[in-house]
């Protein structure tokens, strides 16, 4: 009788898997926001948008922003898509573009973190670019039109970065109430140190970093390693929750450790030390010479890779196109590991 009890609680799980869930995370919601968030890549945002609603819930286009965010005069861009069905406003952001703009993301997060309105240090080059694109952000947040809207952010990569820190910035500056704030993003990179992202959990609690197997991004910069464990093997260190300057992740991760396929599974990353699981994508140990893969997981979300997929207005039928700026600068890195022998 107790065996036919626990088969029963099993065969529940599996019909409805949301019985086993931890968290409000949502994969049809990740589904159309990864859509949106690819738009941000090309000048087809609207294209994208038709595409990923019904016209009973229809999402438009109220406006696009470009602005020179660094001295090579790289940009950062966003959108602002609004539904009077839904009264959501949503706000995407733009991945890295330019391989000079990757360049210097990684420059400044070797210097110690800027204040970010007393929440904590967070990485100079995402604070410029957010600096820069906040002007539109707080133009839709106070439009009386939308006072009710609730506030939705997302992005890929760096446009994670650049939704985090509006979504913050909306909630400590009281734009919008904490229940009316939701973010999900992918390949997000570290944007802060941990009393940034103690700060940031406390006011966004329906936070998702959505990260793909071994995608190499969300463990950019590093943070400080536990040097108090002993695990070995082929896994990494548990980041050091107490390392309060550190680079360190705010919000719950998803971790996809297989595929991304539909019905695929993911990992609700609750457990220790928070916002950093150790036992999901942060136990990963990575190697010089699987870079590729590495990077081929940050550019494939949900079976698309995403900046291509973007520019063609999200539509399936169309090819990947050329290789990215991440997987030039990694093939040039690799040439030059194997010309000089370190490999």
């Amino acid at each position: 009788m107790y065996l036919l009890y626990i088969l029963l609680c099993f065969d529940l799980v599996l019909t409805f898997p949301f019985l086993g869930k931890k968290t409000n995370y949502d994969e049809m919601t990740a589904r159309k926001l990864l859509n949106m968030a690819a738009g941000a890549y090309g000048d087809q945002q609207q294209a994208c948008l038709n595409r990923t609603f019904p016209h009973h819930d229809a999402f438009v286009v109220l406006t696009t922003t470009k602005e020179d965010c660094d001295e090579l005069d790289n940009t950062c861009e966003s959108y602002i898509a609004a539904s009077d069905v839904m009264k959501e406003l949503t706000f995407v952001f733009r991945g890295t573009k330019t391989k000079g703009q990757l360049l210097l993301e990684g420059l400044q997060s070797l210097h110690p973190g800027e204040d970010f309105l007393e929440m904590g240090g967070v990485n100079r080059y995402f604070k410029n670019g957010h600096e820069v694109l906040w002007p539109q952000v707080e133009q839709a947040l106070t439009d009386p039109k939308y006072a009710n809207y609730k506030a939705t952010f997302t992005g890929h990569s760096l446009g994670g970065a650049l939704a985090a820190l509006a979504a913050a910035r909306t909630a400590k500056q009281g734009y919008r109430r904490s229940d009316q704030i939701m973010i999900y993003t992918f390949g997000e990179p570290r944007v802060g140190d941990e009393t940034f992202a103690s700060n940031f959990d406390a006011l966004i609690p329906n936070s998702y970093r959505v990260v793909f197997r071994r995608d190499i991004v969300p463990h950019l910069p590093a943070c400080a390693k536990d040097k108090a464990w002993f695990g070995g093997g082929e896994v990494s260190r548990p980041c050091d929750a107490n390392a309060k300057n550190k680079p360190y992740h705010h919000g719950t991760e998803i971790w996809y450790p297989d595929s991304m396929e539909r019905g695929s599974h993911y990992v609700e990353c609750v457990g220790q030390p928070k916002g950093e699981d150790f036992t999901c994508s942060d136990k990963i140990k990575f190697y010089i010479d699987q870079s590729n893969s590495y990077i081929w997981d940050h550019r494939h979300y949900f079976t698309v890779r995403v900046p291509e997929y973007g520019k063609t207005g999200c539509d399936v039928t169309q090819p990947e196109g050329k290789p990215g700026v991440f997987e030039q600068v990694v093939n040039k890195i690799n040439l030059l590991t194997r010309t000089i022998g370190l490999e």
